[in-house]
């Protein structure tokens, strides 16, 4: 039998509107999900929930009124919702409530808002009604007449839909910035803490002046020149220089990280950033530099051509790595000394990725070890056509990505212990010579002694 054409479905067209006026939503959930939220809702607490909609036509940042209550209709909360990736294989579109939430310390009543025919516009999760502007900013006035101890709260989180929230296409500034912004999640992941917090906290609008990452961190009180006398050593052995910055994280626990960036240089003028990780517990350094791929016929690649200051900066890691194997004296052996490698030197090659402010995700890319980018660039699969080789998705089939790198270095399995600590300074040294700058992250995981952290319940 001929098999019968299924009849196409339309998508709707997205409505590009060339009017700068918005409209948002006024929202409810279904019974049994809008008591669970009011059961969790209290004044001048932040809550973030998330739910799915089919609609075609949000915009990636939206901002909604809650209706968590059905009879009589009333306002419970006002947020912005934002876009989150992917879909849960559910092909709806994701979006989150986000941080601030205002709670209105008494439910605001339908009957109080003077907006005739309001109960007409209640959206839910499936069936999206966006208020015409005209309607949406009557509706903002009368909230805020209402409510004119929370008017510039409401004005805040109106603000954010609009707000800068992705650092500049272009320019060295951007580059570098987004290169510490992830060594400083990959640090924050590796000792155990919240990446997504921080992340999210970064204010990108800043970005102009920033002299580093921790220029863009809200509410986290970044010190200048206060070290602790444990950091004091540590940063002694392998800089030479004093750090300008320093930022702390911790948690309610024993956990802690520490980021140091080095000097005062013009971003605009940095040629990349190398990443040192110190682990207290395991008494190891990683040595990561980050390298930036071009979008290429055949995807994401980083050409290396003879000239390659990459193919020096391997030389350099042998020249190190000899150096390692003639020292004496080295530790005796402890619960956290040994090593999968030994190799400090690791490579990411990043795609170029531009984060939302409020995206906590790191750049994807190919992270290897110097070992195994040497090994890889003898063979015939990293020759290109330009007479040098390359690495990329295309050829380079077995790489590190970012939470397995993490959980190496999480666990110690990689990096050289602190007696090489002056040789990884000579190369920072002749890193910076050569145009790149340097962060420190210093990682203080609790102390263990036993297995029983690690047993599954």
């Amino acid at each position: 039998m001929p098999r019968r054409k299924m009849p196409k479905r339309k998508m709707p067209k997205r409505k590009r509107n060339a009017s700068t006026e918005y409209g948002g939503f006024v929202l409810t959930f279904e019974p049994g999900r809008t008591q669970w939220l009011q059961d969790r809702l209290q004044p001048e607490v932040d809550f973030s929930d998330s739910f799915s909609t089919l609609d075609w036509d949000l915009q990636s940042r939206e901002i909604v009124a809650l209706v968590l209550q059905q009879e009589p209709l009333q306002i419970h909360a006002f947020s912005m919702m934002e876009r989150m990736h992917g879909s849960g294989g559910s092909g709806k579109r994701k979006m989150r409530m986000t941080k601030p939430l205002l709670v209105f310390d008494n439910p605001i009543a339908f009957e109080d808002l003077a907006s005739p025919g309001l109960e007409s516009l209640v959206s839910t999760p499936e069936r999206l009604k966006r208020l015409e502007w005209q309607t949406w900013n009557d509706f903002i006035r009368h909230l805020q007449m209402l409510r004119p101890a929370d008017a510039s709260r409401i004005n805040e989180i109106l603000a954010l839909r609009t707000s800068q929230h992705r650092l500049p296409e272009n320019g060295q500034r951007a580059l570098r910035l987004n290169e510490q912004r992830d060594g400083l999640g990959l640090a924050l992941d590796i000792g155990g803490l919240d990446r997504a917090e921080v992340l999210k906290s970064m204010n990108i609008e800043r970005a102009a002046n920033a002299m580093s990452v921790l220029d863009l961190l809200d509410d986290l009180p970044v010190h200048e020149r206060s070290l602790l006398e444990h950091d004091q050593r540590i940063l002694s052995l392998v800089w030479k220089d004093q750090p300008v910055k320093v930022a702390s994280f911790d948690d309610d626990s024993d956990r802690s990280v520490r980021v140091f960036v080095t000097d005062q240089t013009d971003l605009e003028t940095v040629l990349g950033i190398d990443l040192l990780i110190y682990n207290c517990r395991h008494d190891n350094y990683i040595l990561l530099q980050y390298k930036r791929m071009k979008k290429e016929p055949k995807g994401w690649s980083y050409p290396i051509p003879p000239s390659s200051d990459l193919l020096s900066q391997l030389q350099k890691t042998k020249n190190f790595k000899a150096a390692a194997a003639r020292q004496r004296d080295l530790p005796p052996p402890s619960l956290w000394s040994y090593r999968l490698s030994a190799d400090p030197f690791f490579f990411k090659f990043c795609e170029q990725f531009r984060p939302n402010s409020r995206d906590e995700s790191l750049i994807p890319g190919i992270t290897m070890s110097a070992d195994h980018l040497d090994e890889f660039l003898q063979l015939p699969e990293a020759a290109n056509s330009r007479g040098g080789t390359a690495v990329g998705y295309h050829n380079c089939p077995r790489y590190l990505n970012n939470s397995e790198f993490i959980q190496l270095a999480k666990s110690g399995w990689i990096g050289t212990s602190s007696q090489s600590a002056s040789l990884l300074k000579d190369i920072l040294e002749a890193n910076k010579t050569g145009g790149r700058q340097a962060m420190l992250a210093i990682i203080d995981p609790p102390e263990e002694k036993t297995a029983a952290g690690r047993r599954r319940k």
